[in-house]
């Protein structure tokens, strides 16, 4: 399979961090990953436990040697959008710290009960849309905390952001196939 959407993401990376050169200070933290400048840091971003169970929700850090702005990459809020859940993985390892300028923020999964249990649009722990909870709340519900905590760790601190959604376990492609079609048959008319 061939990721289409990367040279387009890795171009966006590029223009975003070439508005300033100078060498990158300091480290940059996200949940428990810590990057230095020019380097790649794993991590959590560690939800408590509260009226229900703790969760860990996986982050990338990637720190560029020079500076310039963050920009944060999130998926998986829908945990059977699979698409742009793989087309995130597949991006990791695709960004050099060593010639960014800037800070990447990834976070490829953020529904991971949905992912295990491939229930489509809502977190099965509290029944709630992982991406309807913003700002989020420190001492609601499971995906009220975990939203929260992408706000300020990662919203709050991030330049630009990319949410990435579609194809969810249970959406039907074929409108989409029938659009393209019809596009198609529109395209063949005014050329003939």
């Amino acid at each position: 399979m061939k990721l289409h959407g990367a040279p387009l993401i890795l171009a966006v990376i590029s223009m975003l961090g070439s508005t300033i050169a100078l060498a990158q200070s300091g480290s940059f933290t996200v949940g428990t990953a810590t990057a230095s400048p020019g380097q790649r840091a794993t991590g959590f971003l560690e939800v408590p436990a509260g009226a229900d169970a703790a969760t860990q929700i996986p982050v990338v850090v990637l720190r560029g040697a020079k500076s310039g702005p963050v920009l944060a990459l999130v998926s998986g809020a829908h945990g059977t959008e699979y698409a742009s859940i793989i087309a995130l993985e597949k991006l990791i390892p695709a960004i050099d710290p060593a010639q960014l300028s800037g800070t990447v923020i990834l976070i490829p999964l953020v529904n991971i009960p949905s992912f295990e249990q491939k229930v489509p649009h809502v977190n099965p722990v509290d029944g709630k849309s992982m991406n309807r909870f913003y700002p989020g709340n420190p001492s609601g519900t499971q995906t009220e905390r975990a939203s929260w905590l992408i706000t300020k760790q990662v919203v709050e601190r991030s330049d630009y952001l990319i949410d990435y959604h579609g194809g969810d376990l249970d959406e039907e492609p074929a409108s989409l196939q029938l659009l393209a079609q019809e596009r198609q048959r529109e395209a063949r008319c005014h050329h003939a």
